[in-house]
């Protein structure tokens, strides 16, 4: 076979799919909420924030919804919480089968730009937040 036909044929093999075996999907899960909170109470977030906590807030809480009708054994997630451009913390959740799969994190904040991003466990991104925390107000002077 000539390196022109291999290459034809390989060119064909790749536009129709049939080049490199699929990737066993390890897990099917859509998340179908994610959002910054101030509390989680009985697998619920209490209220939501956009952007910015309040001056004084101590925490935030990343909240996700999963749809997951297929999930590898022992499948986890991971919140992944970053303050002015550097991992400040990390943690996993476990994820099963669920149409309605809830799991969360919390962090101490302080002043700076954060985000928390949701990853899977082979490390792609499924859903990120940005919200920025104020320097609290200095004193009046007299």
């Amino acid at each position: 076979m000539t390196r022109k036909t291999r290459f034809a044929l390989l060119t064909s093999l790749i536009a129709i799919g049939l080049a490199a075996p699929a990737v066993a999907q390890d897990h099917d899960c859509v998340v179908r909420q994610f959002i910054l909170t101030n509390l989680v109470s009985n697998l619920e977030p209490q209220g939501a924030i956009e952007g910015n906590y309040p001056v004084g807030t101590e925490r935030a809480y990343g909240f996700a919804r999963l749809d997951c009708t297929q999930v590898r054994n022992g499948e986890t997630f991971w919140f992944h919480w970053m303050r002015n451009d550097q991992e400040v913390g990390r943690s996993k959740a476990r994820v099963d089968v669920s149409r309605n799969w809830r799991i969360w994190s919390q962090s101490r904040i302080f002043p700076g730009d954060w985000v928390v991003q949701l990853k899977d466990s082979d490390g792609r991104l499924q859903a990120e937040r940005r919200f920025t925390v104020a320097e609290p107000p200095k004193p009046a002077e007299n």
